[in-house]
């Protein structure tokens, strides 16, 4: 959870996609965080928080390894939303736009105190914006083409057939960092203070399409109903912390933005509990490491919150009816 002081900060996972991508098209992404002073570990720790500029940087780097200077618009245009709990919340309540702007904007500020999220509506059009609260070291050129890229993306799907490109109007750092005429919107160029959107008013007031923004996960695929997008996004959230002693509901009920009650109703709708989906991912996070991994014993049990290597090879024989060691000898030898 995000402490409030005053040093303005950002969770270091948001650039999570990026690692990703820079994976899937087989360049050395740990070399590209190593620059920045970090490591995949962190990146994957999702309650490390860092100044902005750590972020700005790693974009930039993650561009120039790529060679790709529309890089992060590309990561932008691929982002899975069922990844962000709060964002299939916000989508599941959406009566109309305005309603998924207002829980959007929400949900944004638990993930960066170094910017804020408004929505200034006019009489004939609105601003959505993202405005930084200090200057910047540098122009967060690819950090601003990934915020217009989803956001455009989310206006888009949540638009559905009102969504016109000529109505819109796009104020970023560095024009060069989207494609000419992206997606047929204007595109005007600003100061490093963060990112606008300019759209018709009326667009607000109109039914949010639901059934178009959660059918697109970013992929080009079908997304599943709403529960299961729940608890893929909540397992998602869960992973990085398997280790810790105090992974109860109210605590997962915090970092995914709602209270204990309400994570409980939505577990229940999906047919599991907490207790079910921390076990499964354990045997899931275990059986990886033992495959994939030289790690020993000692270390997966203390990587997934066993006091000792006893109590996870009595858990894991439980799950598969094999020790570790076993499991691991019969399996990596085939």
């Amino acid at each position: 959870m995000l402490r409030k002081t005053s040093i303005p900060l950002v969770r270091l996972s948001l650039i999570l996609p990026f690692v990703q991508a820079l994976d899937r098209r087989g360049l050395t992404a740990d070399s590209v965080l190593a620059e920045s002073g970090l490591v995949r570990e962190t990146v994957l720790d999702n309650s490390i928080f860092v100044p902005p500029i750590v972020v700005h940087r790693f974009l930039e780097d993650a561009a120039n390894a790529a060679d790709d200077p529309h890089f992060a618009v590309r990561v932008g245009e691929q982002l899975d939303w069922s990844t962000w709990p709060p964002m299939v919340e916000a989508a599941s309540k959406a009566r109309n736009l305005v309603g998924f702007l207002v829980r959007f904007i929400r949900a944004a500020s638990s993930e960066a105190s170094s910017a804020r999220h408004e929505l200034d509506i006019g009489a004939e059009y609105s601003v959505f914006s993202e405005k930084r609260t200090t200057e910047q070291e540098i122009a967060p050129a690819q950090n601003d083409a990934f915020t217009a890229a989803y956001t455009l993306r989310l206006l888009r799907r949540a638009a559905g057939p009102i969504w016109d490109p000529e109505q819109v109007r796009l104020t970023v750092c560095d024009v060069a960092a989207l494609p000419e005429r992206y997606i047929g919107v204007h595109i005007m160029g600003g100061d490093r203070m963060g990112v606008m959107v300019r759209f018709p008013s009326a667009w607000l007031v109109e039914p949010f399409n639901r059934d178009s923004f959660l059918r697109f996960n970013g992929r080009g695929n079908e997304a599943e109903d709403l529960p299961t997008q729940f608890l893929e996004a909540l397992r998602h959230v869960i992973v990085p912390h398997l280790h810790d002693d105090e992974l109860g509901l109210a605590t997962v009920a915090a970092w995914v933005g709602t209270s204990p009650q309400s994570l409980q109703r939505k577990l229940r709708a999906g047919g599991t509990t907490l207790s079910a989906e921390i076990r499964d991912l354990k045997k899931t996070q275990a059986i990886e490491y033992l495959l994939q991994t030289d790690r020993s014993i000692r270390d997966i049990a203390s990587r997934l919150g066993f006091n000792n290597p006893t109590s996870f090879t009595r858990a894991f024989k439980t799950w598969t009816g094999l020790s570790p060691r076993a499991y691991r000898k019969k399996h990596c030898a085939l």
